[in-house]
């Protein structure tokens, strides 16, 4: 799976799609948000990038733009694991889906951490183009 193929697995990839030519690479976009939600039993993980759209999305207005910042929520997680939390900025993100059951499997690694955990689908549940300082 090429860099850029995690779109593909998205319930509704079309604002990603119609938003870049060519889609953010997770593994060069930042981690700066992990929010579990037990009461769903999802878990929404937040990327930020200095790559911007190609079209900027529709709330984002005519904003001159520098950054982008989206959130992708996945939905009915199972089989969670975290070893260790360190902030680390060098992280190996993975995202791709079960030819058997049909699940999304997603693992962030670096040498002082690894989180992975399966969920049947993800979603963009948040995106936005900004002027970074």
């Amino acid at each position: 799976m090429s860099a850029t193929e995690w779109v593909d697995l998205l319930v509704d990839p079309r604002g990603i799609r119609d938003a870049f030519t060519t889609p953010p690479d997770l593994e060069k976009c930042s981690l700066f948000y992990f929010h579990i939600d037990e009461r769903g039993t999802s878990i929404t993980l937040g990327f930020d990038t200095r790559l911007v759209p190609d079209v900027l999305l529709r709330e984002d207005g005519d904003t001159k733009a520098n950054a982008f910042e989206f959130f992708i929520t996945f939905v009915s997680v199972t089989a969670l694991h975290i070893s260790g939390w360190g902030g680390s900025v060098k992280r190996s993100v993975k995202m791709s889906r079960s030819e058997q059951d049909g699940e999304i499997t997603l693992s962030v690694e670096s040498p002082t951490e690894r989180i992975a955990f399966q969920a049947q689908e993800a979603r963009i549940s948040r995106a936005r183009a900004y002027l970074a300082s």
